[in-house]
């Protein structure tokens, strides 16, 4: 039987021993370690010695981890009263904890807003809605399992080591590391990379240019705000950038600006000082999985430290802004982007 609570499914030392190849027994140090202690822990077992020097589980299979599974395979009645943790041991510890999970609060599906966009006169940004995340922060009482693994995920992701960025880009670890920082304040993304380096964010960009020109050019002659009366909806597939897949998946982004309208001769001459707009709320959509170092990353458990108070969602905004000129007939000049590392 495979392992199931997505925390222990999702490390590669207790899915080995979990197919006794090795167990874990005494003698052994590390993640996998530390795992099946924060599993007691999180049943009502003690384990005073392993926590002794920081409050957390040491990741040390002593002689008290050894008697304290003993314990647990007795209170279970489990064939071997041996104190290693293999297979049986490890599948009645993942379903106990499964057992004492507190079920999930269901969450309305997302909302996304139309796929049109025009424009009207008037400087407000529209009413933007995001979906509903994994629930009420800090709404759960903390488990030691999430803590050894919010620790592990912290223990990969720069400036502690570089293979995260390496594995999943460096704006998808910049955001992660953001999220289990816990802040909850909003972040300015890299905007103008994205853009740049995602074909579908591109087009969504050109094509809220291309509106607001249309809707510019049938104004009359004068000075105008204008913005859009709705956000359009993108979404940054991880065919195009695992970077941006992770980074940010789906977002919002509408436009604003002042258009200058002049009668030239012989052909009206427009100026549109732009401004592209970008909102996305991080948090962790249902599907989305990375192993980073031999870590499983998923959703479940992405989203169960936001529940807990170890990590906390936050708005992802941005903008990127233009000044076009051009005339009558004419099309807006081509659009640069800035280069790398440009915001």
């Amino acid at each position: 039987m495979a392992l199931k609570h997505p925390i222990l499914a999702g490390n590669a030392r207790i899915k080995q021993a979990a197919e006794n190849s090795p167990p874990l027994a005494q003698g052994e140090t590390g993640t996998g370690v530390s795992l099946l202690q924060a599993a007691l822990l999180d049943l009502g077992y003690k384990l005073p010695t392993s926590l002794r020097k920081t409050g957390a589980p040491d990741g040390i299979f002593g002689s008290e981890t050894h008697s304290v599974v003993m314990e647990f395979q007795r209170k279970e009645s489990l064939a071997k009263k041996d104190g290693i943790a293999g297979r049986d041991t490890l599948e009645r510890i993942d379903a106990r904890l499964l057992a004492a999970s507190p079920p999930k609060i269901p969450v309305p599906a997302s909302v996304l807003p139309p796929s049109t966009s025009e424009y009207q006169i008037g400087s407000a940004d529209p009413a933007i809605r995001h979906d509903a995340g994994a629930g009420p922060w800090n709404s759960r009482p903390k488990t030691a399992l999430a803590l050894v693994q919010r620790e592990c995920v912290l223990e990969i992701l720069p400036p502690r080591g570089v293979s995260a960025g390496i594995l999943i880009g460096e704006d998808a670890a910049r955001h992660m590391k953001y999220y289990l920082d816990g802040s909850g304040r909003p972040l300015i993304i890299d905007l103008e990379s994205m853009v740049r380096n995602v074909p579908s964010a591109r087009k969504r960009f050109l094509n809220e240019v291309s509106q607001a020109k249309t809707f510019v050019e049938a104004l009359p002659a004068g000075t105008h705000a204008i913005t859009s009366k709705r956000g359009e909806g993108g979404y940054n597939s991880k065919s195009e950038s695992t970077n941006w897949f992770f980074a940010i998946g789906g977002y919002t982004s509408w436009g604003r600006g002042s258009a200058k309208i002049t009668r030239g001769a012989p052909l009206r001459e427009y100026e549109l000082a732009f401004e592209y707009r970008f909102y996305d709320r991080y948090n962790w959509d249902a599907g989305k999985k990375v192993t980073i170092a031999g870590v499983v990353v998923s959703d479940e458990f992405m989203g169960e430290f936001h529940l807990q108070g170890l990590a906390q969602e936050f708005d992802c905004v941005g903008s990127i802004k233009r000044t076009f000129t051009w005339k009558q007939g004419q099309p807006i000049p081509a659009v640069q982007l800035q280069g790398p590392g440009g915001r």
